[in-house]
């Protein structure tokens, strides 16, 4: 089987019929799909259940056991249940353009890749979805620190010179923008974080270590801007804040171990101290956005309590590092 199509689920049964319809009529069907569903409480087991018959027996439907909170967990599940050469994994609530999953195979071939990444996506508010299913076009969008590529192009192998990349945001994050090889995800015990950044941590690990790393200028994704969303939602900041710095604790430490797994970190400190800060920096632009919503005691409260289930002794050396490099450095500009 050419691709397995990782779904990890959650209350979405407004918006996976849709994500499922756009695989249907893609043009490469050697493919089959896992949805991992973490203990939905809407309809969206349901939905799935309803076009088992459309996809021939290439579908399946699994749960976790309880409710993990991210998409992480599902995806590790989805990943271990998979049989395909390469895995696409696919936010619910998104779709695909028909030719999709041909177009990051034949260059996944061309290659020989271990990672297939687009830089480009058709961002889609959520109240305009229904214009796109009338063939509205929507223009492309990304990072604007990306140097975008003309054709398909295979990125030399520089542990040094990729983790200067993603320091400066040269890589699209999430995982929906990639083409995976199973056995190369699994060869190098790249797991999914289970946290809110689990994307961009997955995207780091990969740059920093696939040999065969190809950036495609196809856009092939239908990213739906929804306001209920918990990068768009503000109504409970304090929510909002807990989530972000378990992110920052869980993400910090899940990083480090896998950096501290390879030899090239070890030889070389400074870079992995720039990985590091790559990801602190990331979680920090979520925190900004709400740190002045919280009151104080309720920010030490959370920290405090974060900080006992997750202790981690280099992230408060990393933070400390930080504030003393900062000091200096306005100290010297004084």
């Amino acid at each position: 089987m050419k691709i397995s199509v990782v779904i990890p689920l959650f209350n979405a049964e407004k918006f996976i019929g849709d994500c499922l319809e756009s695989l249907r009529a893609q043009t490469l069907q050697d493919f089959e799909i896992i949805i991992v569903d973490d203990c939905s409480t809407d309809n969206s087991v349901a939905v799935v259940q309803s076009y088992a018959e459309k996809f021939g027996g290439r579908l399946k439907l699994a749960r976790t056991e309880k409710i993990s909170g991210s998409p992480g967990k599902p995806g590790n599940l989805g990943v271990n249940l998979s049989r395909g050469e390469y895995l696409s994994i696919l936010d619910n609530d998104d779709a695909l353009t028909p030719t999709a999953l041909e177009e990051l195979y034949s260059a996944a071939k061309i290659f020989d890749a271990d990672v297939v990444a687009c830089e480009k996506y058709f961002p889609v508010p959520d109240r305009f979805w229904n214009e796109l299913k009338l063939g509205k076009i929507f223009q492309p969008t990304s990072y604007p620190s990306i140097e975008f590529v003309n054709a398909p192009t295979l990125v030399p192998f520089d542990v040094a010179e990729r983790v200067r990349a993603c320091y400066e945001r040269k890589f699209l994050w999430t995982l929906w923008s990639k083409l995976i090889r199973r056995d190369f995800l699994i060869e190098n015990e790249i797991f999914f974080a289970e946290n809110l950044m689990q994307d961009m941590l997955a995207t780091c690990c990969l740059a920093y270590s696939a040999e065969r790393f190809v950036r495609v200028p196809n856009v092939i994704n239908y990213y739906r801007v929804r306001e209920d969303s918990l990068y768009h939602n503000f109504d409970e900041p304090t929510k909002y804040l807990r989530k972000y710095i378990r992110a920052l604790t869980t993400g910090f430490n899940h990083l480090e171990k896998f950096l501290n797994g390879r030899e090239f970190f070890n030889r070389h400190p400074d870079m992995k101290n720039l990985a590091l800060e790559t990801y602190v920096r990331e979680v920090s632009a979520y925190l900004n956005r709400i740190y002045r919503g919280v009151p104080v005691h309720a920010f030490d409260e959370i920290l405090a309590q974060e900080f006992e289930k997750n202790p981690s002794a280099s992230l408060a050396a990393f933070i400390f590092s930080a504030m003393n490099f900062f000091r200096i450095k306005l100290f010297s500009a004084n």
